[in-house]
């Protein structure tokens, strides 16, 4: 899978523990690659632990996305060229001593219009995916979260986003702080990650390394 962030070049992290809710959780950890399509750093989920090490704060990614989701997200969009795809992404975010991450778990979608330069949930599609969470997750307080959209440009390079993209990922419900928002080409296997941050006041999207992550 191809990424424009470098983040081959990094050491590779290790066992961490994040803080959503006042409990604590490990992030996922790396293991070694397993496919051609998913061609980057790959890691294994871990049981909880209260034990840390300070060194290792630094190595926490700002996005995991459990391999399930990468696979089936990718799969769409590829079903969908030429049009456009688009869908919502669930998971969990996390802090540890100010350091965010956020965990992918899984991803829903709905009927949307589209066509090769455009893609936008329709009424019905909102409903859709509503339904979907619901029925699938109940009303638990522990069920995982829309942390973002997964978007697709179907253009065989790599992609970037648009003003349009800019103009809706960025303006309600989309645009809580370290939301994530995952771009593909299904063409060129493109799979770039963004995160919105918030700068004194001023929302943005920020490209950021993300890993692939399994459960056991």
């Amino acid at each position: 899978m191809k990424k424009d962030k470098k983040d081959s070049e990094k050491n590779p992290s290790k066992n961490h523990l994040g803080k959503l809710l006042g409990e604590p959780e490990e992030p996922p950890k790396k293991i070694e690659k397993k496919s051609e399509l998913t061609q980057k750093r790959m890691i294994k989920e871990e049981s909880k632990t209260d034990k840390l090490r300070e060194d290792q704060i630094e190595g926490i990614y700002p996005v995991y996305i459990l391999q399930r989701v990468v696979y089936e997200t990718l799969l769409l969009c590829k079903k969908s060229d030429p049009n456009e795809a688009i869908g919502i992404l669930l998971g969990y975010k996390y802090q540890y001593k100010g350091k965010k991450y956020v965990k992918v778990v899984d991803w829903v979608t709905g009927k949307a219009y589209s066509s090769h330069a455009y893609a936008e949930f329709t009424p019905e599609g909102v409903r859709q995916y509503t339904t979907i969470i619901e029925e699938k997750y109940g009303e638990s307080e522990n069920r995982p979260k829309i942390v973002g959209i997964f978007h697709s440009h179907p253009f065989g390079s790599n992609p970037h986003f648009s003003s349009t993209d800019y103009n809706t990922f960025l303006n309600f419900p989309y645009d809580a702080e370290h939301n994530v928002f995952v771009l593909i080409d299904p063409r060129s296997n493109y799979y770039k990650s963004y995160i919105v941050v918030n700068e004194n006041g001023v929302k943005d999207l920020e490209e950021v390394d993300w890993i692939e992550y399994t459960v056991k």
